[in-house]
């Protein structure tokens, strides 16, 4: 399953998929990304059944975090595994299934619920890729920071702006009125794409940056994507933006 067939290609080595390493990403609450895990099967006194017993069962659960290999998820708290166990991890946004082998790679059982981190077995470059879009809406969203605002240029006359930063991979422009209370406009750049809105119509704006390697004016089907990463960004970003900004980039990613 790809979830982008005109971005997020991944191609160059050391690109940004590769410069994710193991760094664990915070997955977003409203992030639509539904997570299971297929464990062992068990029986009431915790053993491991027979291997030909195909009683092994779905634990549905809440991603903790993801990173470019694997992924942690809290499970009902009856849920029960071991670490090398193998499991199996199955993942669903927007009707498209994305399923693969694993390894349990740690597994703690609390009394509201168990925490399950499970690394993944990647069979081909092409499932690793599928993967790892999955993955870079929550590593570009959860890092955004604000920037200080001395450093941030005041070069809009009558408005007040502020950056919120990923470094160099994402940044969040925001435009309010002069009294700092009412946010007028927003700027997102990432990937090479500009996402634009305003406060005075209800639509997005998508196109390049200039120079950008994707090239000039995109096409339909590069615009619904860049659209669909931008709203698979904005679940993803933390508390560190204020509040009414993530309240206004919801309603362009409605």
């Amino acid at each position: 399953m790809l979830l982008f067939k005109k971005i997020l290609n991944f191609k160059a080595a050391g690109g940004l998929g590769d410069k994710r390493g193991a760094t664990r990403y915070p997955v977003g609450a409203k992030y639509p990304l539904k997570a299971k895990v297929t464990l062992v099967g068990r029986d009431g006194e915790g053993h491991i059944l027979k291997a030909d017993d195909n009683r092994a069962m779905d634990w549905g659960g809440q991603l903790v975090n993801m990173s470019s290999g694997g992924v942690s998820m809290r499970l009902h708290p009856a849920a029960m595994g071991d670490r090398g166990e193998n499991c199996r991890l199955k993942l669903e946004l927007d009707h498209k299934l994305f399923e693969i082998d694993a390894t349990v790679a740690h597994f703690w059982s609390g009394p509201q619920y168990a925490t399950c981190g499970v690394a993944l077995k990647f069979p081909d470059s092409h499932t690793q890729k599928a993967f790892r879009q999955l993955v870079e809406p929550v590593a570009l969203g959860s890092v955004l920071t604000p920037v200080d605002a001395k450093s941030v240029e005041q070069d809009a006359p009558g408005l007040l702006k502020e950056q919120y930063s990923g470094g160099e991979e994402i940044l969040l422009t925001v435009w309010r009125d002069s009294t700092g209370k009412v946010i007028e406009h927003f700027e997102l750049l990432t990937h090479d794409y500009i996402i634009r809105g305003s406060a005075a119509s209800p639509g997005l704006q998508i196109g390049c940056q200039e120079g950008a390697k994707a090239g000039g004016k995109l096409t339909p089907t590069q615009q619904n994507e860049v659209r669909q990463l931008f709203q698979l960004i904005v679940p993803n970003i933390p508390k560190a933006v204020p509040a009414d900004v993530r309240a206004f980039l919801e309603r362009f990613a409605a």
